[in-house]
């Protein structure tokens, strides 16, 4: 039996998903937890429990918070029988308690009676790691909490990402929230500024491998005690105060974390995933139609004929009809039109893509349609969603936009710019959304017709 055996997961679930609206948007005023949001084809916490699975560990606690959230999470996964692994959860009764990610973990820690080794993991983000090298490193420091860490560099942490700063042998001395590019130059006193772009800065991305008999120990202190009753986050506050008062917390350097919590994000994590730039989700996703081009293609869609020339999508790639990739992804039943090109996408499935269309980089939700000459790009679709196009006036949209489930988007609409748009709204031709809004309702829709 693996090493990582012995250690059990921790998954913390109780975020509402209200900073990746509409993403998490199910319907108006229904949220999705964060965890059931789709990524390449499945659900967050499916993949997530694929990836700790393959790393061998076997026993997986869910702390949910929430009827919703709990029952979402519960229906996707149940007690882990599909992934040979077992699965139990938080009891609800202690939901009403919780004052934070940390205070719920150590609530549990004492419900479930757990001493050993544990891997405390957000159930919305993708790892790229081993856990047997970052276990064995814990357990040879000693470490009450050894945190998964990430380099970046400057300019992707600014105001961004929380800094831990370590000493040679990866102790962490200190936590800096959310620094700007200004503190950091101050900080690191580094004056070339091609040398300043290069530090290798290390973020905490949510995962941490604890010494749970360590953290129960310092659970009934006066100070974290004090803390418990206002709030105690993991990040936020439970590591600081470890660091703080002279406990062993070092940092381990992954290969990569994706955050998915918004809409760049999460295309820039999905682009990297189809790139081969997660190990752990390129293991998973099977072989490729095309593996130079890294081109994914379910068997269905290939033999599927589109209504305007009854070809196969496997016939017009063969006449170089269509073009796909590089870095593409298309599921079960998709229905591919002549001339159309895609790249850096995901498609999932029962999905119409009339001809002449464009799509780059984007994510397309389950059912979507989308319009003969449509061009989509840094855009998520939902699922059920409509994108009505015309070649003669053909709809755009573009730059990190997203479009929440059943939305109607009329021929010649332009929408561009960090736009949110809520499930089920209908949003006709002449409409001129600014940069930056959220369209909650059809009021909003009117204002900017």
């Amino acid at each position: 039996m693996s090493i990582t055996a012995e250690v059990v997961g921790i998954g913390l679930a109780g975020g509402q998903g209200v900073r990746a609206r509409p993403l998490t948007l199910k319907a108006p005023g229904y949220l999705r937890s964060k965890a059931a949001m789709s990524f390449l084809g499945r659900r967050l916490i499916r993949w997530v429990m694929q990836i700790l699975t393959a790393e061998g560990m076997k026993d997986f606690y869910i702390i949910a918070h929430g009827k919703e959230n709990r029952y979402q999470i519960k229906v996707m996964i149940g007690y882990g029988e599909e992934f040979g692994v077992n699965v139990m959860y938080s009891p609800v009764k202690y939901d009403v308690l919780s004052t934070g990610s940390a205070d719920s973990t150590l609530r549990m820690l004492e419900y479930w009676d757990l001493t050993g080794p544990c891997l405390v993991f957000p159930t919305d983000s993708i790892i790229d790691f081993d856990l047997e090298p970052m276990y064995r490193a814990h357990l040879e420091s000693g470490a009450a909490v050894t945190v998964a860490a990430m380099t970046r560099a400057p300019d992707q942490v600014a105001e961004k990402y929380g800094l831990m700063l370590t000493t040679p042998d990866s102790r962490i001395l200190e936590f800096v929230e959310k620094p700007t590019l200004a503190e950091l130059r101050e900080h690191f006193a580094v004056h070339e500024e091609s040398e300043f772009d290069r530090l290798p800065l290390l973020t905490n991305e949510g995962f941490s491998l604890i010494d749970a008999r360590a953290l129960r120990g310092v659970a009934g202190t006066a100070d974290i005690a004090a803390l418990r009753r206002s709030r105690l986050d993991f990040g936020k506050d439970l590591l600081p105060w470890l660091v703080g008062n002279g406990h062993p917390v070092y940092a381990h350097t992954v290969r990569r974390i994706g955050d998915l919590g918004n809409v760049e994000d999460f295309l820039e994590t999905m682009v990297d995933a189809l790139h081969g730039r997660f190990e752990s989700v390129s293991r998973l996703l099977g072989p490729p139609y095309d593996r130079e081009r890294r081109v994914w293609i379910a068997p269905e869609s290939l033999a599927m004929r589109d209504a305007l020339t009854g070809r196969t999508l496997m016939e017009k790639l063969e006449e170089g009809l269509v073009t796909l990739g590089p870095a593409v992804r298309i599921g079960r039943y998709c229905e591919i039109g002549h001339v159309v090109m895609i790249s850096e996408s995901n498609l999932d499935d029962d999905i119409e893509v009339r001809e002449g269309a464009l799509i780059s980089r984007s994510q397309v939700r389950d059912g979507a349609i989308i319009g003969p000459g449509a061009v989509l790009r840094d855009v998520v679709i939902g699922s059920m969603s409509e994108i009505r196009s015309e070649p003669s006036n053909p709809t755009v949209i573009e730059r990190d936009v997203a479009l929440g489930d059943e939305v109607v988007v009329h021929a010649g609409v332009h929408l561009a710019g960090d736009i949110a748009v809520y499930p089920r709204l209908k949003i006709p031709a002449g409409i001129s959304v600014p940069h930056g809004t959220d369209l909650t309702g059809p009021d909003d829709v009117l204002r900017y017709l």
